[in-house]
């Protein structure tokens, strides 16, 4: 579990592993980090938020390819 808030860093990182990974991969973990999310809605809003923002990149990521794929 992460306890803290995203940084920069975080989102550049997810952005970088984001760009090798399959459409598969990227559907995958997007929907991972959101069922965790929701596991900690109500628990821990930190935790909760982490794996929000990271569900939220991979999701931006693969909707910008798909949008590029038109």
């Amino acid at each position: 579990m992460i306890r803290r808030h995203a940084t920069a860093e975080d989102f550049a990182t997810w952005e970088s592993k984001a760009k090798s990974m399959t459409t598969a991969e990227l559907m995958y973990v997007a929907k991972e980090c959101r069922e965790v999310a929701s596991l900690w809605r109500g628990e821990d809003a930190m935790v909760e938020g982490f794996y929000d923002d990271q569900a939220s990149t991979y999701g931006t990521v693969l909707r910008r390819r798909q949008l590029a794929a038109v």
